[in-house]
């Protein structure tokens, strides 16, 4: 594992099966690198309509609801973002919430390096960069004091039941105070790549393997089947 506490975002490798593709399964660092932009969140140009356009989105469907309940969470806070596109959510968190530190976990190289050149331009020495090979696990958490972690538009795309239920059990035995996960429920829908198939995950799967967190919010659920939802540590 290797940390960079200047400028850093990190790469996030995996190995694990999928009912997807033989490709994706064995090389799904490698379809992120090569995956359209606009599909990667790294242009937010073409369906996504434009940066401001998609954080009026994100602002509508968890963070201002959310934060109009329970205040700004993110004040002062170290921020780890599973998942970071081209960064604009970890900008938009450092600029608008006022986090005090951002970290970015991505599994593709390309998406940490346009994101770093965004966070580069705003907001240098408060982010952080980190390289892990393989999937999540407690020792990849243990070099910062996380106190939110926040992951969207992710998890449908893990490439097995049993990578997802991992993700979820290191969650579960972290103690992060809170965590955001969006999931997709519902029937899966293709989306214009070779990944033709999602993970859906019911907010009983989350449940069941979040034991340590109770769920404290959640958003309705989009008309894709997008659920955004917030736990807390039990104490």
């Amino acid at each position: 594992m290797f940390i960079s506490t200047c400028c850093s975002l990190a790469s996030l490798g995996a190995n694990s099966s999928y009912d997807m593709t033989p490709d994706y399964e064995k090389n799904l660092a490698g379809f992120w690198n090569k995956v359209g932009k606009t599909y990667a969140h790294i242009d937010y140009g073409g369906y996504l309509k434009g940066e401001d356009q998609l954080i009026q989105v994100w602002e509508k469907s968890w963070l201002r609801n959310f934060s109009t309940q329970n205040g700004n969470i993110f004040e002062n806070a170290t921020v780890m973002e599973y998942g970071i596109g081209g960064g604009l959510l970890g900008k938009h968190l450092l600029e608008k919430y006022n986090a005090r530190h951002y970290i970015g976990v991505d599994i593709a190289e390309r998406q940490l390096e346009e994101a770093s050149k965004r966070l580069d331009d705003c907001c240098r020495y408060k982010y952080s960069r980190v390289k892990v090979d393989g999937s999540l696990n407690a020792a990849d958490l243990q070099p910062f004091r996380i106190d939110v972690f926040v992951s969207q538009a992710v998890i449908q795309h893990f490439p097995s039941a049993s990578y997802t239920r991992n993700f979820l059990g290191v969650l579960s035995q972290s103690r992060i105070p809170y965590l955001m996960l969006q999931v997709r429920e519902g029937d899966a829908r293709k989306q214009g790549t070779s990944v033709t198939f999602a993970q859906l995950i019911s907010r009983g799967m989350l449940e069941k393997h979040l034991p340590n967190y109770q769920m404290i919010w959640q958003s309705p659920r989009g008309r894709k089947g997008y659920v955004f939802y917030w736990w807390h540590l039990r104490h």
